[in-house]
């Protein structure tokens, strides 16, 4: 069974719907963690990102898988 979303008549296969919705939730993270100033006590900012984004990524994919 192949799940897809169907996005303006284009078909997408939900990983990449859950890829996108990650990337913005670890994007949002961040920029709230930038308006509080808690980045300064990260040491790798875009690493710290890419982390959030795989474990929103794993998170909502675990939640939302069909």
């Amino acid at each position: 069974m192949n799940a897809e979303i169907e996005i303006l008549g284009a078909y997408l296969p939900w990983w990449v719907v859950i890829g996108v919705i990650a990337y913005a939730a670890a994007w949002l993270t961040v920029r709230g963690m930038e308006h509080f100033r808690l980045t300064r006590f990260v040491w790798h900012l875009p690493l710290f990102f890419l982390a959030l984004v795989v474990i929103f990524y794993s998170a909502f994919g675990l939640a939302l898988a069909p």
